[in-house]
């Protein structure tokens, strides 16, 4: 009985542990098929929640925001309390002699207490507040772009990592094929061996074809584990079950459109012409060291223990002080430098422009150029293709060696790759000139958590130069409609692959 009641238990005990793995591996196979895919939106917002270059921007142009609050605040007049404790004090006379006391006695025999409130409204200084103020203001206005930029470039960066993934997973797929197809083609040609069909030389050329595979297919492997931690580095997330994006089509179809959309839209360029604009009004704030300054002044000064028989004095006095200078050594200098900075901003800002506006052509051309080469390479493929079909009745006709089989196996998959490789140079382009026109963004639909909170637009008075740098919508295309100002991801063109 004892027995037959242990097996009973070991029994349960077993079963017990199989439902339970039954159960686990049902519970993960459920999880996985409901597992939803990462799109290129999702990827976007997670690396602007995430980026140190951003939360550093954002530092940097809160700085420049205080900074303009205090150039606000210069116009306010100074106020100050001041109290004046002597620890000590002694005084004497010469000659010692007791001063003669003729009606109240104003002869200070110590240092008295000092307690006053002084306030000082500056009126006219030169017109220095003003343009220290305009500096100021231009300066935290050409941040917000610059803050518009960096964000340009995250999701620049996080969208080519996203692409490389996607290219690397498609390299290793096609490298994996190959190292199969060879595999294969070694195998059946030491059967040929057996047989007297084929030689040693073609046994030895296939396993030599089969190392070169699988070495190519080793490379393959570090090249998309190195493309996934890039994208993990930027969007803290695992890249897993990605799907393809839809990269920006509303580009204009000439040069000099995008160009001139470039030039209307680029943030970096809009703040560099900002700072110029910064720069000059810093020139125009030194030369208010030559002009007169202008001040009200308010006091109430109250000397407490002045004399033994004055024991307070209360001063209340408002007056107005001008002051013109005459000389102050290094005011020229001063001045000069800052003219000379005003110029070189200016400089700096024409030769950004022409910079970037001759870059933005040269990518639009080699975008199209590579448009055009991946067109081609993908009807090279499909011819490959056709070849292989073709090469098969061939070779087992005996019409074909197994050197003839191994090179267009091997320039088939070298065709897929240089595919793979342009096609995602292709797309990165498309980005890049996206990003140019400040185009790019995250997609509406993402968890608020992810989503990175919009620059603040800003106040009425900074509309004049922030609404120059604003992109104005780009021509339609031909055949379509007008697109919109902000373009979300979609594939421009769809070639079969």
């Amino acid at each position: 009985m004892r027995v037959r009641r242990a097996r009973v238990e070991r029994l349960g005990r077993v079963l017990a542990i199989l439902t339970q793995a039954v159960l686990t591996q049902a519970a993960l196979a459920s999880s996985a098929g409901t597992a939803r895919a990462q799109s290129l939106d999702e990827a976007s917002a997670a690396a602007l929640e995430s980026s140190f270059v951003l939360r550093a921007e954002r530092a940097r142009q809160d700085g420049a925001e205080e900074r303009l609050r205090g150039a606000i605040d210069a116009f306010m007049p100074t106020v100050a309390f001041t109290a004046d404790r002597p620890l000590r004090s002694r005084i004497t006379y010469s000659p010692e002699a007791a001063p003669p006391v003729v009606g109240l006695d104003a002869t200070p025999r110590r240092s008295p207490t000092v307690v006053g409130l002084t306030a000082n409204l500056p009126l006219f200084d030169g017109f220095r507040r003003w343009n220290g103020y305009q500096s100021a203001r231009v300066l935290a206005e050409s941040g917000r772009l610059l803050l518009i930029g960096r964000r340009q470039q995250v999701l620049l960066d996080t969208a080519i990592a996203y692409l490389a993934v996607l290219r690397d997973t498609r390299i290793l797929a096609a490298r994996e094929a190959q190292a199969a197809a060879i595999q294969r083609i070694a195998g059946f040609t030491e059967k040929q061996l057996e047989l007297n069909d084929a030689t040693r030389t073609d046994v030895a050329l296939a396993r030599s074809r089969v190392q070169e595979a699988e070495a190519l297919r080793v490379r393959a492997q570090a090249d998309l584990a190195a493309s996934r931690l890039d994208f993990t580095r930027l969007t803290r997330l695992a890249p897993e079950r990605m799907l393809p994006p839809r990269l920006p089509d509303g580009l204009p179809r000439s040069a000099d459109a995008f160009a001139e959309l470039v030039r209307r839209a680029n943030p970096d360029l809009a703040a560099a012409q900002l700072e110029a604009e910064a720069a000059g009004y810093g020139a125009k704030a030194a030369v208010a060291d030559l002009l007169p300054r202008v001040n009200l002044q308010f006091s109430k000064i109250a000397q407490i223990g002045y004399s033994p028989v004055l024991d307070r004095i209360t001063d209340t006095t408002t007056r107005v002080v001008a002051t013109v200078p005459i000389y102050e050594p290094g005011t020229l200098p001063r001045i000069g430098e800052a003219s000379a900075l005003a110029r070189q901003r200016g400089y700096e800002a024409q030769d950004r422009e022409l910079a970037t506006l001759t870059s933005a052509r040269i990518a639009f051309a080699r975008r199209q150029a590579t448009a055009e080469q991946y067109g081609q390479l993908v009807a090279r493929i499909r011819d490959l293709r056709e070849t292989m079909r073709g090469f098969s009745i061939e070779r087992a006709a005996g019409f074909r060696t197994v050197l003839d089989e191994l090179n267009i196996r091997g320039e088939l998959a070298s065709a897929e790759v240089a595919a793979e490789i342009v096609l995602n140079e292709r797309d990165g382009q498309s980005l890049q000139l996206a990003a140019a026109a400040a185009l790019l963004d995250a997609g509406p639909g993402g968890p608020p958590a992810r989503r990175f909170d919009p620059v603040a637009p800003p106040p009425p008075h900074l509309r004049r130069s922030f609404a120059a740098a604003r992109p104005a919508p780009p021509p339609p295309l031909r055949g379509s409609a007008a697109p919109a100002p902000v373009l979300r991801v979609s594939r421009a063109e769809a070639e079969p692959h």
